[in-house]
């Protein structure tokens, strides 16, 4: 029976009570004001009752719509009854069960769409390289002398096209690696491997760009034992890291690193005193594509991907990643005319942390390898 019916008999039944005992007793004053408590003690401890027990039942109807409001589709309401408030659960009850199917639809469509997305970006790099690798293969046989000599114009504009497909073959091997990373294909098959010597082949690959930076390149290597690495994973994440820090850093600059066993764990530094990271981006450095407001005024080319694949290696590895970089508002403006900074802004910059355990990197199975940034493993599937 509804709130609104019970309350109307009992209003109807108590104030027949008062009416009667009024005329019984011929209307005396006393009596009538006896007759009038009696009545409203009738009529205010049920409805007291009725009231309190309907407040409690909207009180658990507001936690669970907070809930629903938060997110929460895991519960539903048990019906305390056929009133009003019990026609409320059941409504919110439906609600829940009708958001609960449309978010499941919802997250199976975008996970639909977003491994097509991902397959097609795999297929779109996997066709490119082949071509790109026998545009290197051909300019790296003009350059040799293979065709014949070369002027010094020719040089320079073959040298042009050869870093020009350089960075392509980079941004392929970084859209398979982001793919096979989405798609949790691919593997880490660790071996027993010299860190520091993985260390200095990344390097070696940026000493041309290191030099005509002028920057100074520091190496504080500490005695570290052989341990399990996968080592061409290690040469993206050393590559990736220290390519920024040449990039990002002006010239003049200092790049270090640091690799020394901590406990248990290898810790590896790479600090530079470029341009830094403001704080407003700090939580999205590690996002896929994303490259922050005062690195894009400076550098145009990157492809915001390099750091979110050195993330998937470290933490699947079982390593951890992170970073502190003091810089907060650094403009163009700190930059001199020679491109070096500015004498106050000596200490600004940026410094990566990364810690892998003494046991080495965790094996993964999986269907297939990330690929070096170098241009390694073009051929490689």
């Amino acid at each position: 029976m509804k709130l609104t019916i019970k309350f109307f008999l009992l209003s109807t039944v108590g104030l027949a009570l008062w009416f009667g005992l009024a005329y019984w007793l011929e209307v005396d004053f006393y009596w009538l004001i006896i007759s009038g408590l009696l009545f409203l003690a009738f009529l205010i401890l049920p409805f007291y009752w009725i009231t309190k027990d309907t407040a409690n039942r909207l009180r658990r109807v507001a936690f669970y719509i907070e809930e629903l409001a938060a997110g929460s589709l895991s519960r539903n309401i048990k019906t305390s009854g056929k009133d009003e408030v019990g026609q409320v659960e059941s409504a919110l009850n439906d609600l829940i069960s009708r958001l609960a199917t449309g978010v499941a639809k919802n997250v199976a469509e975008n996970r639909a769409i977003q491994k097509a997305k991902t397959d097609f970006i795999s297929l779109a790099s996997h066709q490119l390289r082949t071509p790109l690798s026998i545009i290197k293969w051909y300019i790296d046989f003009i350059i040799g002398g293979d065709a014949g000599d070369l002027t010094p114009e020719q040089r320079r504009y073959l040298k042009e096209v050869y870093f020009a497909n350089e960075r392509l073959i980079e941004l392929v091997n970084n859209l398979l690696d982001v793919s096979r990373i989405d798609l949790g294909t691919f593997a880490i098959e660790p071996e027993l491997a010299d860190l520091l010597a993985i260390a200095d082949s990344a390097i070696s690959f940026l000493q041309r760009n290191i030099k005509e930076k002028q920057i100074t390149l520091i190496k504080d290597y500490h005695p570290v034992p052989k341990i399990n690495l996968d080592k061409r994973l290690m040469q993206v994440v050393f590559y990736n890291i220290l390519s920024n820090a040449v990039k990002y850093t002006p010239t003049g600059g200092k790049i270090k690193i640091s690799i020394k066993p901590v406990e248990d764990r290898v810790l590896i530094k790479i600090s530079d005193t470029g341009y830094g990271i403001p704080k407003e981006y700090h939580p999205k450095i590690f996002s896929k594509l994303f490259r922050a407001d005062n690195i894009k005024r400076i550098e145009s080319i990157g492809t915001g991907l390099g750091l979110y694949i050195v993330k998937a290696i470290i933490e699947k590895s079982g390593g951890k990643i992170w970073f502190e970089s003091p810089s907060l508002d650094l403009l163009l403006e700190n930059i001199g005319k020679d491109g070096r900074l500015k004498p106050e802004d000596k200490n600004r910059g940026t410094t990566f942390f990364i810690t892998i355990p003494m046991g080495g990197m965790k094996k993964r199975k999986g269907e297939k390898r990330l690929n070096s940034v170098m241009g390694a493993s073009l051929n490689n599937n």
